[in-house]
């Protein structure tokens, strides 16, 4: 499309980015000679008579965004189509900024609070004035903010997907198969399909969240467990993913994560003033200088790929997804003997009827003998289906961060301090002496840990007895849900990073300091040991 010329003016220099609706470009605006960015909305293209009502749908809609006009959104300066007949794609025109991706600072991690609060209340601002003009963003998230060169924020793409919805009608948000907004960023209210104002300020709170802490309030494998958490589990406090945030900003966050937009903050103006009130408030003071002669160890605030992993189970992912190579041969297994068990039920009498012409007695017999097989694969079967359903009720979280463990699920919240474990490992959980189908984190505790020998683990299904603690000599904490690779890699990360030996360093000094005061009187003691009565050193033997 390079060098195309849009609407007679509008002629497309450089693609500038693509997502899930179309393409952005740098274009040149050949009347006003002015660049000028162009999305290209390539999601409804084409689609006959249907993707012309779509198309004239979001070109309406688009005109009603156009009227916005503030310094922290973007501007609209023109919109229409472009192709040949039978595929055309609506295009907007939008202002020109030069920035960085909040999704690419992210990346980077160097967002600090100051930031985070001066931007948060702009983006604030922004949804502030479109509210006003009875608009929505129904899409906040990093990627659709962009800060300029001098710091300040833009947000694009107000509304554009609630009118790119290509399946969106005059009296409902959404129909099958397609979801206004991202899962990650999506409101509770939102994901059931009635947006609000204060939809938008949840998605906000979102990426607060994962501006202070590096991640995500919630964290799943898929869309649907995505949606589910934000349906269904509380958020973490921030200041629990990552040390060091203050509790105002605790207090901010979870109030914008609250399920019922009733609790959150009123409107976006409220926002933006308390966020403002954070900006000024003064930093927390540095603790005292240590004692002359003494030394102590500072620990340097985590990087973004220091951060603490996070990870969320809904519960209703499928049974296969926790086992084993060894689970699932065993749940493939009882299936072959259910079918095994419920084919004599129906073949059997009907072969001995039939070829040996046995008599009524004799028939009725063998069939009651069938029956009890089949009723049996019956019952094992349900039981089967009974497993899965327990398993897939109640979700539960894993947090590894600098302070240790934390496994939260619908027996409460465990924590497991570093200073109680001395090793930690994913393995099979035990259960009877042998291993079972579940992966699972596991522990083994310091021999001062004052730890139950068996306890309910976080994702242990509700039907099954608490496993066996002692298999293999160590604890299981978490079952292990479905992780995707990336995940499965963060945790082996955070793992060797706060459980490993570095997470003792203060300990290793001590050590190091009482060795070298050791040294000298250990030197005198094997020099006396050496140089035993009766015997010369070498330098005797040469009579030197």
């Amino acid at each position: 499309m390079r060098d195309q010329l849009l609407g007679g003016r509008y002629r497309l220099v450089r693609q500038l980015g693509e997502g899930g609706m179309g393409q952005v470009w740098e274009a040149q605006d050949e009347t006003l000679g002015r660049p000028v960015a162009v999305k290209v909305i390539s999601l409804l293209a084409g689609g006959g008579s249907r993707g012309g009502e779509a198309r004239a749908r979001f070109l309406r809609e688009a005109r009603i965004t156009a009227q916005l006009q503030h310094p922290n959104i973007v501007t609209i300066h023109d919109l229409g189509e472009t192709g040949t007949e039978g595929n055309r794609a609506p295009f907007l025109v939008m202002e020109l900024v030069r920035g960085e991706g909040l999704d690419a600072m992210l990346r980077r991690g160097v967002v600090t609070l100051p930031d985070a609060a001066r931007w948060g209340a702009q983006i604030g601002d922004a949804l502030a004035d479109a509210h006003d003009a009875g608009i929505m963003h129904r899409d906040i998230k990093p990627s659709n903010i962009l800060i300029t060169p001098s710091g300040n924020v833009k947000v694009f793409d107000f509304g554009i997907a609630r009118a790119a919805d290509p399946y969106a009608t005059a009296d409902r948000l959404t129909q099958t198969g397609f979801i206004v907004g991202t899962p990650p960023y999506m409101a509770p209210e939102q994901a059931r399909g009635f947006p609000e104002p204060r939809s938008d300020l949840y998605a906000l709170g979102c990426l607060l969240f994962e501006l202070i802490t590096g991640r995500l309030p919630f964290q799943a494998p898929d869309t649907v467990g995505y949606l589910t958490a934000h349906l269904t589990q509380e958020p973490p406090t921030p200041s629990s993913v990552c040390a060091g945030v203050p509790p105002a900003w605790d207090d901010l966050v979870l109030r914008l994560l609250h399920k019922d937009p009733a609790q959150r903050y009123p409107n976006a103006a409220d926002l933006s003033q308390a966020l403002r009130q954070l900006d000024r408030a003064p930093e927390p003071p540095p603790p005292p200088p240590p004692p002359a002669g003494e030394q102590t160890a500072e620990a340097p605030q985590p990087s973004a790929p220091d951060r603490p992993f996070t990870i969320a189970w809904t519960g209703k992912e499928p049974l296969s997804t926790y086992t084993d190579s060894s689970g699932k041969g065993c749940l493939a297994g009882l299936s072959k003997v259910g079918l095994a068990l419920t084919t004599p039920g129906v073949v059997v009498p009907l072969l001995l009827h039939k070829l040996e012409r046995q008599s009524g007695e004799g028939w009725i017999a063998w069939f009651s003998v069938s029956i009890v097989f089949g009723l049996f694969a019956l019952g094992t079967l349900l039981w089967l289906s009974t497993v899965t359903y327990r398993l897939r009720t109640s979700g539960w979280s894993l947090l590894v961060g600098p302070q240790g463990i934390v496994t939260t699920s619908a027996f409460g919240e465990r924590e497991y301090r570093w200073n109680e474990v001395k090793t930690v490992a994913v393995k099979p959980i035990g259960e009877g002496g042998e291993p079972s189908r579940f992966n699972g984190l596991h522990v083994r505790f310091t021999t001062d840990a004052k730890r139950p020998t068996r306890e309910r683990l976080a994702g242990w299904p509700r039907y099954l007895p608490k496993p066996n603690t002692t298999f293999s000599g160590m604890v299981p904490i978490c079952v292990l849900g479905p992780m995707t690779n990336q995940q499965r890699t963060e945790l082996k990360e955070a793992l060797g990073r706060y459980g490993g030996p570095a997470r003792r360093p203060l300990a290793t000094q001590a050590m190091q300091a009482a060795m070298t005061k050791f040294e000298p009187f250990a030197s005198r003691w094997m020099t006396k040991i050496i140089h035993l009565p009766g015997e010369s050193t070498a330098k005797d033997d040469h009579g030197e």
